[in-house]
């Protein structure tokens, strides 16, 4: 409610570098701003702003002037005029983005919101446009009806008084006399009551003719015997001006009889340099609640408090901290008798304009702030509430469209309590390093966030429930978590989500042709994880022949298993096993371990290259083929019904030592019964024959016959010793 001068007002701003050659309506203007009468300054601004609309000054105050006498599209054009012009003070985007939210263009308000980063008020407002539900999701909790007694002039701040409501108004005394503040051009403020007479309230007249005053007398609130009053009074006393030249509001305490008001004291912690307005009294009247602007608050009016000493003086006022005061003005406290603070902020995200928020009061302390959400809120000014000792009825204030844009007062119906549930602050952080990790995105059950540059998102959850998190964060690995509200009884608690930095591992591949080594294209990989068999990735070469996956989900430290299967039209198809144990981050390369080649299905080529055959392995001087033996054929009979033209020479060879025709005879039996094994698994006999070859065809040069002797070492005569399965046609 930036526009009332019973909230706070604005410091004197004289003008110290007008041209000596401006014009009489821009010095009339001048003169009205610098005096505060912002209604009156407006028609010379106008004048002026016809003649250069594009002077900073005229547009700056004009805005201002439109600003603080709640006129929206008069904002609109001079501060829109200010940002258009290249002429914009930060402040001047804030105020722009604020009356873009009150006319309803929220996605426009957003820009220029997070264009102003001067203090916290753009971030917030900016982001209560992307809370848009969480402000409907109480609205049947609450009704509101205009109050019958309304005038055509500013209503606000109605509370009870014995069988009476009393509050605040700038419509006229009498109809004789109508004296009016130059801030608004509207009646000075006088506090009126009425009553009810069989359901009917009574025509409003003056309360307490002591209390009147000659110019603005605010709200009021009363102790709970109604022998106490505190209100806010503006009386414009020479003696109460401040170094600025403006007068300040302040807060005055009277004593009550029968017959009127006893006595009426200034309250200690009143300043002529600052303003204190809008009292409330707790329930146990120890402790008084007010607004304020003293130095040492957070920006604009704060919320205070003093309590009340054993001899019935007040004392020191306490601000009540960040939770509630923003750098914006939070103003209008109210005191539920349950022990919740109510008060109106435009600092805070919100609807637009002042809204109403509550919060617990524990010590003097306050919690986790809660807006009223709609209806209790609208896009325009609410204020002033007021709840009857049952907290189930009561008033506001709002100059709300519905009212005509003045200040009106609305009865209240509370009609179910409204569960605010806790606040929890999730934090992101990365694991390793413990640094902040900002703007990671968190699906809280069905809902998705962001956090903020802090690596935090602050957010209400309900009470006794349980909360699925899963976060995600570019570079980084999934999380999934959760967290309970069941076993915290604190209010706000925070939730630390760690987060592993992703190494970026990849497993990369070539595939080459088996008798060129050139790169061989169009062969599809297929790869399966081990064990499982699960699906990981299929692929096809491009002429680079190379392959290249991100390993998503692993790690420094872990064991990666796979199954690597390579089909190409005309060569033989290949399956391998992968088995790595990562130890860094970076490329995991499969050919440093294992040739990926395929070979093309032609004559003369080795099957147990290109298949990787295991040795076929025999006891010692025996042919019987062992199970693990048989795992080996049993591949090589896949490969001959795939291809049902293929005939192969199964040759068995060994290394030198031992007798060279024993070897020849044990090698050829041992081949015979090899190939026996394939033609029981469904080969025909005529397709496979077994061959002992002994030591006859060595790879190398380990003769060891007669007085040779053996010198190689063992890997040497173990090449030696193998199983060959040679194509010998192809029909």
């Amino acid at each position: 409610m930036q526009n009332k001068s019973y909230i706070f007002l604005m410091p004197a701003l004289f003008l110290v570098l007008l041209l000596p050659a401006q014009n009489g309506a821009l010095k009339k203007a001048n003169k009205f701003y610098s005096e505060q009468a912002y209604a009156q300054a407006i028609p010379y601004y106008e004048k002026a702003y016809k003649t250069d609309s594009s002077s900073a000054l005229v547009l700056s105050h004009l805005g201002d002037c439109y600003r603080l006498t709640n006129n929206t599209s008069g904002q609109l054009k001079c501060y829109g005029g200010l940002i258009k012009n290249g002429k914009a003070e930060p402040v001047h985007r804030l105020y722009y983005g604020q009356a873009l939210m009150e006319s309803g263009q929220n996605t426009e308000a957003k820009t220029y919101l997070e264009q102003y980063t001067t203090d916290a008020r753009g971030k917030e407002l900016a982001s209560s446009l992307e809370k848009a539900k969480q402000y409907t999701k109480n609205s049947d909790a609450y009704k509101i009806d205009a109050a019958p007694f309304n005038s055509d002039q500013n209503d606000f701040c109605a509370v009870n008084f014995n069988n009476t409501v009393v509050f605040a108004s700038s419509r006229n005394k009498t109809k004789w006399i109508n004296v009016k503040h130059g801030w608004t051009n509207d009646s000075y403020l006088n506090l009126f009551s009425t009553e009810k007479i069989n359901g009917i309230d009574t025509e409003p007249k003056v309360f307490m003719g002591d209390l009147d005053s000659k110019y603005n007398d605010g709200p009021v609130c009363f102790s709970k015997d109604f022998n106490t009053v505190y209100f806010t009074r503006n009386n414009y006393s020479k003696k109460a001006i401040s170094k600025e030249g403006t007068y300040k509001l302040k807060i005055f305490e009277g004593t009550m009889n029968i017959n009127g008001f006893e006595k009426v004291t200034e309250l200690p912690f009143n300043n002529n340099d600052y303003n204190c307005a809008h009292p409330c009294l707790s329930p146990d009247g120890k402790i008084l609640y007010f607004a304020s602007d003293m130095e040492g608050g957070k920006g604009g009016m704060d919320i205070y408090s003093s309590a009340k000493n054993a001899d019935g003086t007040w004392g020191k006022a306490e601000n009540l901290g960040d939770k509630v005061n923003t750098a914006g003005n939070e103003v209008f406290p109210f005191i539920a008798s349950n022990g919740l603070l109510y008060f109106s902020s435009n600092g805070h995200d919100g609807l637009g304009g002042l809204d109403i928020y509550e919060t617990k009061i524990k010590d003097n302390k306050a919690g986790r702030v809660y807006n009223m959400g709609e209806p209790v809120n609208s896009k325009e000014d609410d204020f002033g509430i007021f709840l009857t000792e049952d907290n189930k009825t009561g008033f506001i204030s709002s100059n709300r469209k519905k009212g005509g844009m003045d200040d009106d007062i609305y009865n209240l119906q509370i009609l179910r309590e409204v569960k605010r549930g806790k606040e929890i602050i999730i934090i992101t952080k990365d694991k390793t390093s413990g640094e902040i990790i900002p703007n990671t995105v968190i699906k809280l059950n069905t809902e998705s966030v962001t956090t903020n540059e802090k690596g935090e998102y602050p957010t209400l959850i309900e009470e006794d429930l349980n909360y699925n998190l899963l976060v995600e964060k570019e570079d980084y690995f999934k999380l999934e978590d959760s967290v309970s509200t069941k076993s915290s009884p604190d209010e706000t608690f925070t939730k630390t989500l760690l987060l592993e930095k992703d190494p970026k591992l990849a497993l990369l591949a070539l595939v080459t042709d088996a008798k060129t080594n050139a790169p061989l294209e169009g062969v599809k990989i297929t790869i399966k994880e081990l064990p499982g068999n699960e699906a990981f990735d299929s692929y096809t070469t491009t002429a680079a022949g190379d392959y290249r996956k991100a390993l998503k989900g692993k790690k420094v430290g872990d064991k990666i298993s796979y199954s690597i299967q390579l089909e190409k039209e005309k060569y033989l198809t290949r399956t391998v096993t992968f088995i790595y144990d990562i130890k860094k981050p970076g490329d995991i390369n499969v050919n440093e371990s294992m040739d990926l080649k395929l070979g093309k299905v032609e004559v003369g080529m080795d099957l147990a290259k290109m298949i990787d055959i295991k040795p076929i392995y025999f006891d010692l001087g025996k042919f019987n083929i062992r199970k693990d033996a048989a795992a080996e054929l049993d591949k090589v009979a896949a490969v001959m019904k795939e291809y049902p033209n293929m005939f192969i020479q199964l040759g068995s060879h060994t290394d030198c030592r031992g007798n060279a025709k024993a070897n020849i005879a044990l090698s050829d039996k041992r081949a015979k019964a090899s190939a026996g094994y394939i033609v029981k698994k469904g080969i025909e006999k005529t397709r496979i024959v077994g061959k002992g070859f002994g030591e006859s065809k060595l790879l190398n040069n380990c003769a060891c016959e007669g007085k040779v002797l053996p010198t190689c070492p063992e890997d040497e005569h173990s090449k030696n010793r193998r199983t060959e399965f040679i194509i010998t046609k192809l029909k």
